[in-house]
């Protein structure tokens, strides 16, 4: 599908322009947005997930919780915490709170195991490590725990034993405050500095680290999300795992940036992709990859153009399908 010239240099200077906002050199960093927002939309509903609904208000809390925890635990600006765990709403308060601290998070792969996990683990060099019990069997198979020097926080689902010398994240939370951590203990931060380690997928090799900025992830926020047209009563469809950069990245700092919400799943499911997109009244989705053409494969049904989404966007939908799914679907714009 060929898009003239004139349209592709008006998007890129959308781009560039919600991204020049932000220096290296700022102080605003990415706890100072997730404060801003609960500051100023504490009721306006950030996630949806599953049967949940987590305003931007109940979020800050929650972030700040660990934030508090991350302190008491020793964690200081520059030092990094490992975070291994899937799709679900803590995943993204365990990184917040730590970001209010400019401790940097390295998003290791929650479907790596053994060796692949164990190089990924080596690789953070984190004291900390924030795992969900539905990865603590990857955590086995790559042989780390508490007996290797780091500590571990247990984020269960259910109330089961934690690994020995391993601390239940949810316990320990319950006893901390609630309140924005003085902004003194980022004291030094700048916007150039580290918040994300993200690994590659490991399919040319082990995995490797690549550093994102509170610069890079505040930038993309504002420049993807003036190239969808993104306002602040989008709900913003996440099917995508959120140590992926498309996800964790850019789908969240495009919500954090209008004020949206996120619709988050589990996983992709292409059979329930519109059932769920007309539960949560989805208006936005980012894809990678094959995505479409999976939903394109699915079997016709006469709901194929009963949902709200009306803008995709994101990178791999080949030429050969683009237009027969944009025509099927009834997707506005992509």
């Amino acid at each position: 599908m060929t898009v003239p010239r004139e349209i592709t240099q008006a998007k890129l200077a959308r781009l560039s322009a919600g991204t020049l906002q932000h220096v290296p050199s700022q102080v605003y960093t990415v706890g100072d947005r997730v404060e801003e927002r609960a500051s100023t939309d504490p009721d306006r509903i950030f996630l949806f997930f599953e049967d949940r609904r987590i305003s931007y208000g109940e979020f800050n809390a929650a972030a700040n919780r660990v934030a508090h925890a991350a302190l008491a635990a020793g964690l200081r600006t520059g030092d990094v915490a490992a975070l291994l765990m899937h799709n679900r709403p803590e995943f993204i308060t365990i990184w917040a709170g730590l970001a209010k601290l400019g401790v940097v998070t390295a998003l290791l792969n929650a479907h790596a195991r053994g060796p692949s996990l164990r190089h990924a683990l080596d690789t953070a060099n984190a004291k900390h490590l924030f795992v969900g019990a539905e990865c603590l069997s990857q955590l086995e198979s790559a042989a780390r725990a508490s007996g290797d020097g780091v500590h571990v926080f247990v984020a269960p689902e259910s109330p089961a034993a934690p690994p020995d010398g391993a601390v239940v994240l949810g316990r320990l939370l319950e006893k901390m405050p609630t309140e924005n951590p003085d902004p003194s203990v980022r004291s030094g931060l700048v916007a150039d500095d580290d918040l994300f380690h993200i690994f590659t997928s490991g399919t040319t090799g082990l995995p490797k680290a690549a550093r994102l900025s509170h610069m890079r992830f505040l930038g993309v926020g504002d420049g993807m999300s003036a190239v969808a047209g993104y306002g602040p009563h989008e709900v913003i469809y996440c099917v995508l795992p959120l140590y992926h950069g498309a996800a964790g990245m850019v789908v969240v700092s495009c919500a954090l940036a209008q004020g949206a919400a996120i619709a988050l799943q589990r996983r992709f499911g292409a059979g329930s992709f519109f059932d769920d997109a007309r539960r949560y009244g989805v208006t936005a989705c980012q894809y990678v990859g094959e995505i479409c053409r999976y939903l394109l494969n699915q079997p016709p049904r006469s709901t194929d153009r009963d949902h709200s989404l009306r803008v995709m966007m994101g990178a791999g939908l080949g030429s050969d399908i683009w237009e027969a799914f944009q025509d099927r679907f009834g997707i506005e714009r992509i």
